[in-house]
């Protein structure tokens, strides 16, 4: 009788290993949101104030407050009071995820780029200058997939 059991659940251990037929041909649950490499290099730019959709990290430096709005910018306040923080900025860079300052130069993370540029508060100018091109790999999906983009698109989100 035991050994008539002992056949009977032996095949359902195994179960599991054995291969399926026909793969999964379900849909992603992710989809990547990609930008041209031409218009992402020209993405950088500073603008008017904007709500913050998504915060991420943030960074003081001397009296200015970077808060990251994950995958789309930063908002930058004057922090010269920080009981009262007031809004001034907001710096357009898709995929751009966290900022490290020093002296004078901002770096970027700016998805797959890391980028160098410079804030002057005083006369409201940005300026770009320097980007090193795929320091980072490409954005992955929040459950850990990759997306397919072509050579010249980088992911700068996923939606």
């Amino acid at each position: 009788m035991s050994k008539k059991i002992v056949l009977f659940i032996f095949p359902f251990l195994f179960y599991s290993c054995w291969p399926t037929t026909g793969g999964d041909t379900s849909e992603p649950v992710y989809k990547p949101v990609t930008m041209e490499r031409i218009a992402f290099e020209k993405s950088i730019a500073l603008q008017n104030p904007q709500p913050i959709i998504k915060s991420g990290k943030i960074y003081i430096k001397g009296d200015l407050m970077f808060i990251n709005d994950v995958n789309k910018g930063f908002h930058v306040y004057d922090y010269s009071n920080p009981k009262k923080p007031t809004l001034i900025h907001f710096i357009k860079a898709p995929g751009a995820t966290d900022l490290a300052i020093i002296d004078e130069i901002i770096f970027i993370n700016q998805a797959v780029d890391l980028v160098t540029a410079t804030f002057d508060k005083s006369n409201n100018k940005l300026l770009v200058t320097n980007r090193n091109k795929n320091v980072f790999p490409q954005k992955r999906a929040p459950d850990g997939s990759f997306g397919n983009p072509t050579n010249n698109q980088i992911i700068i989100d996923w939606k």
